[in-house]
């Protein structure tokens, strides 16, 4: 299984340690003939095998058109609609779901921002406005289309990532970042061309994959 990036070293720490901590358990339990550490052990085993799930990174086959609008996130969709300067997406990702976010559109890293702030949870979505985040500008000149790209934090979501910098080239659905645990990505779209959204809320996305506005 790929994790995602700059956590190789944070798991091969956790392998070891769980390693150790499976030995330490047996000789327990050899020496005093007991089983309750074994309940701990399924425990700490559940617990490693959901942070393991949670930050892995599948591969993915992008298919890219200067006409569509990719999703950026895994999850559900929660707001999409046509707006006056293009569109505007909020996808809701659940701890399950997989937290790469990816570019939806080929262009240029114009500006990263990142703001501190709370870490309200995000089924209520007038205190998430406080909540620390991270916006990636992205645009591409040729075709006239700005996304913005912001990384919202959620109660268990303490940190999050850019993997660009301001002056990255990016591909479509290419990786730009990394939200931990559950969290919200929002997308709007700026464009003087119109886009017509292809989904509908409540409906399931996955980043790179899902199409979720046409040029029309």
């Amino acid at each position: 299984m790929r994790l995602a990036k700059g956590t190789e070293k944070i798991f091969l720490l956790l392998s070891s340690l769980f390693a150790i901590f499976c030995v330490c358990m047996v000789i327990f339990w050899y020496v005093f003939n007991i089983y309750w550490q074994f309940v701990l052990l399924a425990i700490i085993l559940i617990c490693y095998i959901f942070v393991l799930w949670t930050f892995r990174n599948p591969k993915r086959e992008i298919i890219e058109d200067s006409n569509n609008i990719l999703a950026p996130a895994d999850g559900k969709i929660t707001k999409l609609i046509e707006i006056k300067e293009g569109i505007s997406c909020v996808i809701r990702m659940s701890p399950f779901d997989v937290h790469m976010n990816r570019s939806p559109i080929d262009g240029v890293v114009t500006k990263i921002e990142f703001k501190k702030g709370a870490h309200w949870p995000v089924y209520f979505t007038n205190y998430t406005k406080k909540n620390q985040r991270n916006t990636i500008e992205i645009y591409n000149e040729a075709e006239d289309i700005k996304a913005v790209i912001t990384q919202i934090s959620g109660i268990f979501a303490r940190r999050t990532i850019a993997y660009v910098k301001e002056g990255d080239t990016v591909k479509q659905g290419e990786i730009i970042g990394t939200i931990h645990f559950g969290s919200i990505t929002s997308l709007d779209i700026i464009s003087t061309k119109k886009f017509k959204t292809t989904q509908e809320s409540k409906m399931l996305a996955k980043a790179g994959i899902t199409i979720i506005a046409k040029q029309g």
